[in-house]
């Protein structure tokens, strides 16, 4: 049957028909992203508008047809190759991977999400993930889809006779400051970010080095992607889905500083009814410690299933007041600074918690930070 004469079916009472609650056939306060112009110059546009079936409220995702057949996933999920994603381009963020059906389920499996894009999962019925879906990034490990953002990145740290850390980069918290070192300042806090698309979070500032060992400071922890899940009726989370930033590194010689933990990233949930029996979780990662007579210990990756686990920064290095790094935020606890000293090279800054962006009656408390509910 072709799509257009069934338009008035849709108009009259889709919801009902097709028991899909959050099924719409008309334009969004969202952007509408879809593969059908954006233009509208006559009847006939109005009448391709009206028929498209639109899932999402942050962004919304618009079909010609409306998707079907079941989908499961595992294993690896890079959105720049995989061929299930459909590009789609956003207003004011970067172009997204739609992977979409009827159903989609992952099993028990665990799926790692990599890629420069964000991944939008979008279901006509149901979203069942009984395993592990991760965009979240390892500081010697992945690096989450859509991660590290740039206009939010934490700073670097100031050059001088010791470093200073570099600054967390920032998300729904904000980015916490390097500590400062002999005659550098550390990098600068890094305000939180306002969400208005589906982006990931911002990576930590390299922290500063010493004369005698040039960009020898911390590397930057990368931040945590991002995800949406879309369903027109349920999302059941029974085992985890994370987008955790990464811990900022620790200097590599003397006198030079920590880098700065990543921000957590983005989830969104986005159905009638979403139960989470599992655990959901953007945590900050710890900022890299700085040092004054060797290198110091990096910071912890922010936590996925242990979500009420705080990433604490790297061990400085050296006696007295040594640069030890910031922690990273999560739950209802702000990432801290880098620790300023006058012997080494300073602590690099925690990385802000990410966002979990939800629209719909959630049922669950594994949850990292508090849900912001649209």
């Amino acid at each position: 049957m072709r799509w257009s004469a069934i338009v008035v079916v849709l108009l009259a009472g889709c919801q009902s028909i097709l028991g899909i609650d959050d099924f719409s056939t008309a334009m969004s306060d969202a952007p509408r992203l879809d593969g059908v112009t954006d233009s509208l110059t006559d009847a006939s546009d109005d009448a391709t508008v009206d028929a498209m079936a639109c899932f999402g409220s942050l962004t919304a995702i618009c079909f010609a047809t409306v998707p079907t057949g079941a989908v499961t996933l595992g294993g690896l999920i890079n959105t720049d190759t995989d061929v299930r994603c459909q590009t789609r381009t956003q207003p004011g963020g970067p172009a997204l991977c739609v992977i979409a059906g009827g159903t989609i389920a992952s099993g028990i499996a665990t799926v790692t999400v990599t890629g420069s894009r964000p991944l939008v999962l979008v279901a006509t019925q149901t979203i069942t993930l009984g395993g592990t879906v991760t965009v979240s990034s390892q500081r010697n490990g992945a690096t989450g889809a859509g991660a590290n953002v740039a206009s939010c990145a934490g700073t670097v740290g100031g050059n001088g006779s010791t470093g200073g850390g570099g600054g967390g980069g920032a998300m729904g918290g904000a980015g916490a400051a390097g500590g400062s070192g002999l005659a550098a300042i550390g990098g600068g806090a890094t305000p939180p970010v306002t969400i208005t698309a589906i982006r990931g979070g911002c990576a930590g500032g390299a922290g500063g080095s010493a004369p005698a060992d040039p960009g020898s400071g911390g590397a930057g922890g990368s931040s945590g992607g991002a995800i949406a899940l879309l369903a027109g009726t349920l999302i059941e989370i029974d085992g985890g889905v994370y987008a955790s930033g990464a811990g900022g590194f620790a200097n590599a010689a003397d006198q030079c500083a920590g880098g700065g933990g990543g921000a957590g990233g983005l989830i969104v949930l986005d159905a009638p009814t979403i139960t989470v029996t599992g655990t959901v979780t953007a945590n900050g990662g710890g900022g890299g410690g700085g040092g004054d007579a060797g290198a110091g210990q990096a910071g912890m990756d922010g936590a996925t299933t242990n979500y009420t686990q705080i990433a604490s920064g790297g061990t400085g290095q050296g006696p007295g007041v040594n640069g030890r790094g910031g922690n990273g935020g999560g739950l209802v606890t702000a990432s801290t600074a880098g620790q300023t000293t006058t012997q080494g090279g300073g602590g690099g800054g925690g990385g802000g918690a990410g966002v979990i962006w939800v629209k719909g009656t959630l049922t669950g408390t594994r949850l990292s930070p508090p849900i912001e509910q649209h």
